[in-house]
């Protein structure tokens, strides 16, 4: 497994990580089997939410961590219903935290901005550092006006990353939202960087390049989608897999180099859709 630094920090991630949307509806023995089976491989990143299940998966993920927290880099994220205060965000996380049975989050995230109030959510972030319930902190979903909104109130660095929708065939946020949380010393988190339903994207005209390069490579189409978005430098990729061979292919992306032709080609096949200003979600 490749290692990357998380924002300005000194913290090193696994290039590949775990998410856990939708575990509750797994079946959860193959589920556990395959997460335990990324964490052998390397894939220590583990991303979960208080809004996954209403809480139900950072219930499920407890037995898990519990005899493997000290490998484990542990993410959960406050949903912005909870971030209209600051006191609201402390209690979010404090829950989190024994819904997982930890004492403390790694790296804890506002899921979206919704309706919440960044003042008060950077000052509970602010809290929660202090206290060692978190040890770094950043957003998920925001947009171009987002970030602005957010480096009004937060210096330089203090956000460590924007996790975001991002896939070859879904490149909007290289428009603004991936240059600017450069500039702004975060790396970006891309969620379901095989998309939602299924890849490649049926029909797409780009697909015949795409299983052209794979062969190439002996590897798949998935693992050489992953492979290209790590491209860049200050991104992370979180697949989630709840089937062990998919997980260990996804973990074996991390050792796949792409030529700066097989880039480029990639880059003309899946061409980016025009800014719309806005962050793309699922």
């Amino acid at each position: 497994m490749r290692f990357r630094q998380l924002g300005n920090t000194d913290e090193e991630l696994p290039l590949i990580g775990q998410g856990t949307w939708k575990l509750e509806l797994a079946d959860l023995a193959t589920a556990r089997r395959a997460l335990l089976t990324g964490i052998d491989a390397g894939m220590t990143h583990l991303d979960t939410a208080e809004d996954y299940g209403q809480g139900r998966v950072e219930e499920l993920l407890a037995g898990l961590v519990a005899p493997r927290r000290h490998r484990l880099f542990l993410t959960s994220k406050v949903h912005p219903d909870h971030a209209t205060r600051a006191c609201d965000v402390l209690a979010a996380c404090h829950r989190s935290c024994r819904r997982l049975g930890v004492d403390h989050l790694d790296l804890y995230l506002l899921h979206w901005p919704g309706h919440a109030v960044l003042p008060e959510a950077v000052a509970a972030f602010r809290t929660l550092e202090q206290q060692g319930t978190i040890r770094y902190w950043g957003v998920s979903n925001f947009g171009p006006r987002d970030l602005d909104r957010l480096h009004q109130h937060a210096q330089r660095g203090e956000a460590v990353c924007n996790q975001v929708f991002y896939h070859l065939a879904e490149r909007r946020i290289e428009h603004q939202v991936l240059p600017r949380g450069g500039q702004a010393s975060m790396s970006t988190v891309a969620y379901s960087p095989l998309g939602s339903s299924g890849f490649p994207p049926p029909d797409h005209r780009g697909n015949d390049i795409l299983r052209a390069i794979a062969r190439r490579h002996d590897a798949s189409t998935a693992q050489v989608a992953l492979a290209w978005l790590a491209r860049h430098d200050s991104v992370l990729l979180l697949p989630r897999s709840y089937n062990t061979e998919h997980t260990l292919a996804n973990a074996a992306a991390a050792e796949l180099n792409l030529s700066a032709d097989d880039v480029r080609a990639l880059d003309t096949a899946y061409p980016r859709a025009p800014d719309t200003g806005h962050t793309p979600t699922l």
